[in-house]
């Protein structure tokens, strides 16, 4: 079995190396992206930006893990611009793990996601219809990478997105949804994939995702 590349975590040099970002560049000083305008302190940590305002560029289906249904993705306007995930769980109501495996093909080992110093956190907005949610189900996210060796760096679950928040004149509600990985990943990317996993639902519908960002 190959084991994961990771960073050890040294306390005071990560704290440290904040102090050292914060001198050099603070927080007050901003620089541009297309469509946001974020301090250079965030822009320097965001190692990789997917806002969906235009389209979905390489993110597809590629499969599933105990999942009968069928799933697509395509661009949506809605929420500013989203990647719409259409899917379908009812077949699959009963299964404590019903995964649909989302992956963007435009990351590969020769055109690999450069991690630099390294990357520990995935965050994004989800939007979700609570009312195919029901009993004891949920909705869980997993996040899986390998790098430009094929060795697994990133296998990280979330066990539940919580409620989220109401979306004003929708039916939706909105989940932040951050991944925390156990290992800082200290070696590029090339592939990568986030799963949205079924406990106990027969949610049956789209789901929306966006401000996808690996930090």
């Amino acid at each position: 079995m190959k084991m994961k590349k990771f960073a050890p975590m040294i306390m005071g040099a990560a704290m440290a190396f904040t102090f050292a970002q914060a001198v050099d560049m603070p927080a007050q000083m901003e620089a541009q992206v297309p469509g946001i305008t974020i301090s250079k302190a965030q822009a320097a940590s965001v190692l990789k930006n997917w806002d969906f305002s235009q389209n979905v560029g390489g993110w597809a289906f590629i499969g599933g893990w105990s999942y009968s249904g069928d799933a697509a993705v395509s661009y949506a306007s809605d929420f500013g611009g989203s990647m719409k995930v259409d899917l379908d769980y009812s077949y699959d109501k009963d299964q404590s793990w019903s995964e649909v495996k989302l992956s963007d093909g435009s990351v590969t080992n020769e055109s690999p996601i450069v991690v630099g110093d390294g990357a520990g956190t995935i965050t994004f907005d989800m939007y979700y219809d609570p009312a195919q949610i029901t009993g004891d189900g949920m909705l869980k996210i997993k996040a899986y990478g390998s790098d430009t060796e094929g060795e697994e760096v990133i296998n990280q679950i979330v066990d539940d997105i919580g409620q989220g928040k109401d979306v004003p004149g929708s039916k939706y509600k909105k989940a932040a949804v951050k991944i925390i990985l156990d290992d800082v990943v200290t070696t590029n990317i090339g592939h990568l994939e986030l799963s949205i996993v079924s406990y106990l639902t027969g949610y049956q519908g789209a789901i929306y995702i966006n401000n996808l960002q690996i930090k």
